[in-house]
């Protein structure tokens, strides 16, 4: 079996126990249950990310990266988080734009040293610290990218024709609930 094809009965097996399985974010301590970290690791794919066919790209985000991320996002903020689905990384308009990243419509992170960035650090700071210490790194990791930036799903100028606007914050499962 080659390391594409191990990838793919994985994310399959990953897809149907994932739609079977419970809410919110587990550990191994937590609930006896393996979590996708310790199941999976953070490692990269079999084949560098730029080889890989549009297929094998879509069952290793589904089989791998959405799980991981999922708990990783999960983890640091359950209420704000759970349900937390490719939606969040990708935006509304996936699969108009064929999940080409980064998505136009997420959150624009200015470049360094300017003031929107400057004005972003202050602002969000426990989201810029979460998302440089945990996701960047693991993101990266995930995909074999080793110089893996904010960049890698955040555009860095509004597109044009739109206004940069404040961030959005996705509702909170609460809210979705109702």
């Amino acid at each position: 079996m080659t390391g594409t094809t191990k990838s793919i009965v994985v994310g399959l097996a990953l897809v149907l126990t994932a739609c079977g399985g419970s809410k919110g974010a587990t550990t191994a301590g937590s609930s006896g249950k393996m979590s996708a970290i310790e199941a999976f690791g953070l490692t990269p794919p079999d084949s560098p990310w730029s080889e890989m066919s549009v297929a094998d790209k879509e069952f290793y985000m589904v089989g791998k990266v959405n799980p991981i991320m999922k708990e990783l996002f999960e983890r640091h903020d359950l209420e704000e988080y759970e349900g937390f689905d490719c939606v969040d990384c990708h935006g509304e308009e996936m699969r108009e734009i064929k999940f080409k990243m980064p998505a136009p419509s997420m959150y624009v992170v200015p470049p360094e040293g300017t003031l929107g960035h400057k004005g972003m650090l202050a602002t969000f700071p426990e989201t810029v610290k979460f998302m440089q210490e945990t996701v960047t790194p693991a993101m990266g990791k995930l995909l074999g990218i080793e110089d893996f930036t904010c960049a890698g799903c955040h555009p860095s100028s509004a597109p044009q024709g739109k206004k940069k606007s404040a961030a959005k914050k996705r509702p909170s499962a609460k809210k979705r609930a109702h």
